[in-house]
């Protein structure tokens, strides 16, 4: 138990380490599967572009902003984490928080490439919904048992490219955390996204978003 008790600690890290560590895709093509081989593509990009150790680490992020802006629906993400602190809030502030959002996620995330670029990922299986694509992936934890990681798969503005809008392993969602955590804080602010925008930028700054060596 003790393990599943760390992973989970840990799914955050996981969840957009692995959007850059797919290294398979399993079982026949079909049309739906077109996003399971998106995810394919951006496993590709991904080492290809963040693997060379000889690349400086301001080169590094530069390349990870690009990655996430152009797979991540990080303006959508941002807007739903906030909720309906969102719709009252004013459009200079959301600005900004979408902005500080995408800094939280890429210093949480970019030293997460290293960990897991070596993890086995494996995409299993695409289902249809409606308007978006649920992509079912495998990966090994640090422990070498295996974990399901479901993906939320858009197609971006009608058009054939897709779109990551969330990611989900152990009943635990990417942006349902982040929801959980900012509208409670939101909650104890009155309301004041120009307040949270302080405190996170303050937290970027300080590189309090980075993850924490192990002792």
């Amino acid at each position: 138990m003790k393990h599943i008790t760390c992973f989970i600690k840990n799914i955050a890290a996981l969840l957009v380490g692995a959007a850059f560590c797919l290294t398979a895709f399993n079982g026949t093509v079909h049309a739906d599967d077109d996003a399971g081989l998106f995810l394919k593509a951006l496993q590709e990009k991904a080492i290809t572009q963040l693997s060379n150790e000889d690349v400086s680490l301001e080169d590094r992020e530069k390349q990870f902003r690009i990655l996430l802006k152009e797979n991540f629906d990080v303006e959508g993400i941002a807007r739903f984490v906030i909720g309906k602190y969102w719709r009252k809030a004013e459009t200079g502030h959301r600005d900004e928080f979408t902005v500080i959002f995408e800094d939280v996620m890429v210093q949480r995330f970019l030293p997460t490439f290293n960990q897991y670029a070596g993890s086995e990922f494996k995409v299993t299986k695409v289902v249809p919904k409606k308007s978006f694509f649920i992509v079912f992936s495998t990966v090994k934890t640090e422990n070498g048992e295996p974990a399901q990681i479901l993906w939320r798969v858009e197609k971006k503005d009608e058009s054939s490219s897709y779109i990551i809008t969330d990611i989900a392993a152990e009943g635990i969602s990417l942006r349902s955390t982040y929801r959980s955590d900012y509208t409670s804080a939101l909650k104890g602010l009155g309301g004041d996204l120009s307040a949270l925008n302080s405190k996170l930028r303050e937290k970027v700054q300080s590189g309090d978003f980075a993850p924490k060596e192990k002792s």
